[in-house]
């Protein structure tokens, strides 16, 4: 890999448990909170990259929030929603504004894929293949309704 380019990522996880709601500090072991298991183990290519994905079978983040948000999703009743924001590092990265499906890696030469808004692209989406290019950093909290 290509060293440096490390950048701050956002990614939005399913949330099973209240984990960071007020008093609610002990992380659960659901197999489909996938926010536990990130703070439990960091990312897993194998877990949270399905093979249909828009760039293949990679780790998706974004440098924007609003985007992410879409893909937090809280299965338990809370007014609070869970942001990560992650170092991302980065490497060369292979610029499209195109979707590339099927993919198991970026294109010769290339360490990620960042694909940028265009015709096809609506936000921002910066992908990893290797589970050591993504590190989370902070979990962000954020009140959504009562």
């Amino acid at each position: 890999m290509t060293e440096g380019n490390e950048q701050y990522r956002w990614y939005g996880a399913t949330r099973e448990c209240n984990v960071g709601d007020p008093d609610q500090g002990h992380l659960c072991t659901s197999a489909s909170c996938a926010t536990c298991y990130i703070i439990r183990h960091s990312y897993d290519v194998d877990k949270f990259a399905p093979c249909w994905g828009r760039f293949g079978k990679g780790i998706s983040s974004s440098a924007t929030s609003s985007k992410s948000h879409d893909y937090s999703t809280n299965l338990s009743h809370s007014p609070w929603t869970a942001l990560f924001l992650n170092s991302v590092v980065i490497g060369n990265p292979y610029n499209t504004y195109e979707f590339i499906p099927g993919i198991t890696h970026p294109p010769d030469g290339y360490d990620s894929i960042i694909g940028h808004p265009g015709t096809i692209i609506n936000w921002d989406e910066t992908v990893v293949y290797r589970n050591d290019a993504i590190q989370p950093l902070y979990l962000v909290f954020y009140r959504t309704s009562d």
